[in-house]
């Protein structure tokens, strides 16, 4: 026997699902508020997606998956290897920003520190997301050392790891009320200081 056919656009309901996610967080978000974003009956949702948890993990896989395409996007296209790290860190600002603009942070670090301290499965996604960006960057800093761009006297891996962390804190700190033009000062002086 042949199911009825979906009367929904999959991709249009994740995305939407996506959005609730982001805006209030997995706790806070209601199977109401998911079925409210989405325009679906729980039991469409539960038969497209799977429960909430497995509805949110699709959700955070089409986040990370626009997160690296639009870095690919800007490293590809930038002039050079150093330019395109600085416009990829200030376009993570912007999206970490909490302003009225961006009210929701960003999703990964929202995660982070939500769910990956007691969830497995979304610890062990982050952390191969973020694996990807260490490799993505550490190259970029040595295709950046290369073009003399870069100082040589720190290995690619070490100038990564600053700067993902400091890029970290300085995400989180905006939620908290770091002025958006500040951290994009703070982010210029650090590039500056280990490059």
């Amino acid at each position: 026997m042949v199911g009825r056919p979906r009367e929904f656009d999959f991709d249009q309901a994740l995305d939407a699902a996506m959005q609730a996610f982001w805006a209030k967080g997995y706790e806070a978000t209601s199977m109401t508020d998911l079925m409210a974003a989405t325009g679906l009956h729980k039991g469409s949702l539960y038969q497209a997606f799977g429960d909430k948890h497995s509805l949110f993990l699709q959700a955070l896989h089409r986040y990370l998956a626009e997160m690296r395409a639009t870095e690919r996007q800007v490293l590809r296209t930038a002039p050079t290897p150093l330019d395109g790290l600085r416009t990829g860190a200030h376009q993570v600002l912007d999206m970490a920003d909490s302003d009225e603009e961006c009210p929701r942070g960003c999703l990964a670090i929202n995660c982070m520190v939500e769910l990956a301290p007691h969830d497995d499965e979304v610890k062990r996604i982050l952390g191969d997301h973020m694996q990807h960006m260490r490799s993505t960057i550490g190259e970029t800093i040595g295709d950046a050392q290369t073009a003399g761009q870069v100082r040589k006297d720190r290995p690619p891996k070490l100038l990564t790891a600053m700067m993902m962390t400091f890029m970290a804190g300085l995400a989180t700190t905006l939620k908290s009320g770091l002025d958006k033009d500040e951290a994009h000062r703070l982010l210029d002086a650090q590039m500056d200081a280990i490059f």
